[in-house]
């Protein structure tokens, strides 16, 4: 029995000491982290956001700044633990917050599914969700899965997808947007590299049959209609451009993921069920 009691002991120590390490009070830099951080369920520990994280379970946390820009000041009233940024965060920022010994991690930008399942998966290590993000990640694997199977036999729909409009930016083959619209199956027309600085002439040129515009609103119509004066793009000819809300295409998460994708594969084959 005395074994027993000793063995119990331990094991409660042990996993009252991992609840410790895990961070209670984190920073987010970005809207893609903070929607993760909300997937994991550790919302009560997120004190404090960007004035992009849109998440209305949110809505009353600490704005700290922009996606670009940082509050240094405001970050350490704030006290974190932990000080998640992005690959977009400026550096000056993140040296400041550790030269103050505060704790900063950054996570990179993914640009497939797969790496923003591993991005994940080290996100919930870092908040002791493992477990909950492993199920996660199986279940969208499954239903990116069956919406391939649904896509693979069909004609490659060639595919633009417009992120800004001035000046004109297009997701390119090196981003995380090519992975949906490759899933989806389509052909991402956009350009190679990091940048998708383009002309009106290159999207006559390379005549997309789809088009969507990340941009919601008043703005996205009007985009649509610039569009009108380009009657020769397969995509304007037949009316197949489509808007789509930018936080679901930008800054996904593995719960998100296959619902987008699903979205997208939708407005590229909508013969599929």
């Amino acid at each position: 029995m005395r074994l027993l009691e000793i063995l119990m002991f331990w094991c409660l120590s042990a996993s009252l000491f991992a609840q410790s390490t895990a961070p209670e009070r984190i920073i987010s830099l970005g809207p893609a982290i903070t929607r993760q951080l909300s997937a994991l369920g550790v919302d009560e520990r997120i004190v404090g956001v960007t004035t992009y994280c849109n998440l209305p379970n949110l809505k009353d946390r600490q704005r700290i700044g922009t996606l670009l820009e940082a509050d240094v000041e405001k970050i350490i009233t704030l006290r974190p633990d932990i000080v998640i940024a992005t690959s977009l965060t400026n550096p000056k920022t993140i040296q400041k917050l550790r030269n103050l010994k505060i704790n900063v991690i950054i996570l990179e930008d993914s640009e497939n599914f797969y790496q923003l399942s591993q991005q994940f998966l080290k996100l919930s290590r870092i908040v002791d969700r493992e477990q909950i993000a492993k199920r996660i990640i199986n279940t969208a694997k499954e239903r990116v899965a069956l919406i391939q199977q649904k896509v693979k036999n069909l004609h490659k729909v060639r595919v633009i997808v417009q992120v800004g409009a001035n000046p004109l930016w297009v997701a390119t083959k090196n981003s995380l947007i090519n992975d949906f619209i490759e899933l989806a199956g389509g052909t991402n027309v956009g350009p190679t590299g990091t940048i998708g600085l383009i002309s009106r002439e290159y999207m006559v040129k390379n005549n997309p049959e789809v088009i969507i515009i990340t941009t919601m609103g008043i703005e996205g119509e009007r985009e649509k209609e610039i569009w009108k004066r380009f009657p020769t793009i397969d995509a304007v000819k037949n009316g197949n451009i489509h808007l789509i809300d930018p936080y679901k295409i930008g800054s996904p998460t593995p719960v998100s993921f296959p619902e987008t994708l699903e979205e997208i594969a939708k407005l590229l084959h909508p013969e599929i069920e």
